[in-house]
């Protein structure tokens, strides 16, 4: 990123200047973009012979290319990702009206746990972009300081895990006990995973379960089951509209059928998005060529981080193709992502 953008500062003020045209017309018509349809559009107080002599020199910099003689110019990937960046500098206001309008969606939706407001927001993500919307809840590392259990109805109890640092987990399970098993439960559950991580707790609740399988009547074991399936929601990749990437590939079968492989074991992803939780920033643009995952090149990732307290807490976005209108959808991106942070945080406070 460094290298890149130490490049675009050596760039003088002209070839920055349109190779940012270069990149949004292209954007908007899909084909290659020559001098005269530059200084036509932009109506720039230059020749298109000056205009095609810069073009040249920003081919041989790496951040245009001609894909036929005579033909126009196509940004590549680098170019692309300068024009992408530039964006960001512009953008970055809240739209409240996309956030008010998620906001009643999910109320009108009327969910409440924090797996399926997620899955409701990806909806309106998909709905609103045309694009793939996913979305994960990346909390594997935390360390649990409590796991309350809250009777809220006959036969249904609220499981509430508290994490360090400030993150919670809840969900109403079904199980049918006492007030006085349930202050039991609690006390000995926070005794024995207080200041461990999750992942090491599910591995502890799997062994369990294995142990006691043949006393399926008992108490502990199907409140554990119940935990156990709650814990396993945690870092479960979701996907909406995976219809999308079959429109955009429906030539290319071989590509979808690889894609969609990826999609469904979902470790490609995981690794990319938890990477993302670790930079410093809140929005972010990776092209397909940067995941260096082949069948990935015609697409875009859109990364927004969403967060419940003050902790990032996990990511939400879209896949698109590679050519898409990322001034419109990096706005939706992070603000719906804002929103989600919102939502989450007074769900589960």
């Amino acid at each position: 990123m460094l290298e890149r953008e130490s490049i675009f500062q050596e760039l003088t003020e002209r070839e920055r200047d349109i190779l940012l045209k270069v990149a949004e017309l292209y954007i908007k018509t899909g084909e290659p973009v020559g001098s005269r349809t530059v200084q036509k559009v932009y109506q720039m107080g230059i020749s298109s012979a000056t205009i095609r002599n810069v073009m040249a020199d920003l081919e041989d910099k790496g951040f245009l290319y001609q894909p036929h003689t005579s033909a126009g110019r196509i940004p590549t990937d680098e170019g692309l990702k300068i024009y992408i960046n530039h964006l960001f500098l512009a953008l970055g206001e809240k739209d409240s009206s996309l956030v008010n309008r998620l906001l009643d969606y999910v109320k009108s939706v009327g969910v409440y746990e924090v797996g399926d407001i997620l899955s409701t927001v990806l909806d309106f993500l998909q709905n609103s972009t045309g694009y793939l919307g996913f979305g994960i809840n990346l909390v594997e590392n935390l360390t649990v300081n409590s796991i309350t259990l809250v009777k809220v109805a006959y036969g249904k109890v609220l499981v509430v895990v508290n994490f360090s640092p400030d993150h919670i987990l809840h969900k109403v399970i079904d199980v049918e006990i006492t007030e006085s098993e349930l202050s039991r439960l609690s006390r000995e559950l926070t005794k024995r995973f207080k200041g461990k991580v999750l992942s090491e707790i599910k591995k502890e609740l799997v062994e369990e379960i294995d142990t006691v399988r043949k006393e399926f009547a008992d108490l502990s074991f199907k409140v554990n089951s119940q935990i156990l399936s709650t814990l396993n929601e945690v870092n479960q990749l979701k996907l909406q509209g995976t219809s999308n990437i079959v429109n955009v590939l429906a030539d290319d079968i071989e590509r979808l059928k690889e894609i969609l492989r990826i999609l469904e074991e979902k470790n490609i992803l995981l690794e990319m998005f938890s990477e993302f939780l670790e930079k410093n920033k809140n929005i972010d643009v990776i092209l397909g060529s940067e995941t260096e995952v082949k069948p990935f090149e015609p697409f875009s990732f859109v990364l927004g981080k969403f967060q419940v307290g003050y902790r990032n807490s996990g990511v939400i976005g879209i896949i698109g193709p590679k050519r898409m209108d990322y001034s419109q959808i990096i706005p939706i991106v992070e603000n719906v992502a804002k929103a989600l942070s919102y939502i989450l945080s007074n769900e589960c406070t």
